[in-house]
């Protein structure tokens, strides 16, 4: 028997092996975890191949904001966001305001130390800007996309258009000659709002380039949604913002309300948005006056915003900022709610505008409560 059994035990053998069916002693946990590695590495390099095009496609579009921008310049850099400078004069003095954080909180100090009159801001020229966005043109741009200051309230708007225009020319006459290069594309969007309105749409911008929304969406994306940006603005000094009033067409501060308002220790909260502003509320003190601004803030994060991102700027020390309870009340609720909340300090074009210790908040929402 015994004999008689070891050759058709040997056949079995050899037969399955032969016929590829080795694979048969592997035990059942063995296949299950190669199963499941290999579903995982194809997943990686699905992910990988994704995250690649997408990157790719991001790479194509460019996007500038001007200086008055209040975005952190780590934020900025970062994100390899564009920055167009702004000439601000101190009577004939000029200073580039480059969106510095370090500049524009010594800037802030200089002003709380030492009121200067004569302040003003200008934007570059059409040609200036036009040669600085030329230093940011690398081989894989295809679509440029600038956000500028309310055109309402700033000429940087037009001098932007006039530079973007001749950027456009100048591009699109070497590509004609360059086989399988398409035109450049470039959109110049007035965001009806400034200083952190201005940072929460271009936030905004960055979400969906880095979702890999094509250049061609995010324009029309950022119109629709520009008119739901919020902006409060608590002023440090009215005698600041009489005088960007007085420089501005449509009517100024009279002088004797900035100096009834100093001498009574009345602030006020201005709402910005949509192309307009005006005031909102009054309060007792500076301080006051950014603590109903900011629970305002945080009202509107509770009921739900449009996009998840509040952004603060402050026209001086942060850590002033980070003290009040208004703040303490916002930052709670933005990491309830899971929005990202930045802070920087404000930029020297918002300071010249509405003095040291200046507060300006900005989000997106459906309706405002104000």
């Amino acid at each position: 028997m015994t004999i008689a059994s070891a050759p058709k035990q040997l056949v079995y053998q050899t037969r399955y092996t032969d016929e590829g069916y080795s694979a048969l002693d592997i035990p059942t946990s063995a296949a299950l975890a190669y199963v499941r590695d290999h579903a995982a590495a194809t997943r990686r390099a699905a992910a990988t191949s994704r995250s690649a095009k997408i990157a790719e496609e991001a790479a194509r579009l460019l996007l500038v904001v001007d200086a008055g921008c209040d975005m952190p310049t780590a934020w900025l850099h970062n994100h390899s966001i564009a920055v167009v400078p702004i000439d601000v004069y101190q009577g004939e003095v000029k200073t580039r305001d480059y969106r510095d954080e370090t500049q524009g909180g010594e800037f802030a100090l200089r002003l709380r130390a030492k009121p200067v009159p004569q302040l003003r801001a200008e934007p570059l020229s059409p040609v200036q800007i036009r040669d600085h966005l030329q230093s940011w043109m690398t081989p894989a741009v295809d679509y440029v996309m600038q956000l500028t200051f309310a055109a309402s309230r700033s000429k940087v708007h037009l001098s932007s258009l006039a530079a973007m225009q001749s950027l456009v020319l100048i591009h699109n006459k070497v590509r004609r000659s360059m086989a399988g290069r398409g035109a450049l594309n470039a959109w110049v969007i007035d965001s009806q709002t400034g200083l952190t309105g201005v940072a929460v749409l271009l936030a905004h911008a960055v979400q969906l380039r880095d979702r890999g929304v094509a250049a061609a969406q995010i324009a029309p994306a950022l119109k629709l949604i520009r008119d739901k940006v919020h902006t409060l603005i608590v002023p440090g000094d009215l005698r600041y913002l009489s005088q960007a009033a007085q420089r501005k067409e449509g009517g100024a501060l009279p002088t004797w309300k900035a100096a009834v308002g100093r001498m009574l220790g009345i602030s006020s909260v201005l709402y910005a948005g949509a192309g307009e502003i005006y005031p909102l509320l009054r309060a007792r003190g500076q301080p006051r006056a950014c603590d109903e601004a900011l629970g305002l803030a945080a009202a509107h994060v509770e009921l739900g915003l449009a996009t998840p991102t509040v952004c603060v700027s402050y026209a001086g020390d942060l850590e002033s900022l980070f003290t009040l309870p208004g703040f303490e009340l916002l930052n709670a609720e933005c990491k309830r709610r899971s929005v990202e909340l930045i802070t920087s300090s404000m930029s020297m074009t918002g300071c010249l505008e509405l003095g040291p210790d200046a507060l300006s908040v900005s989000f997106a929402s459906e309706r405002f409560l104000g």
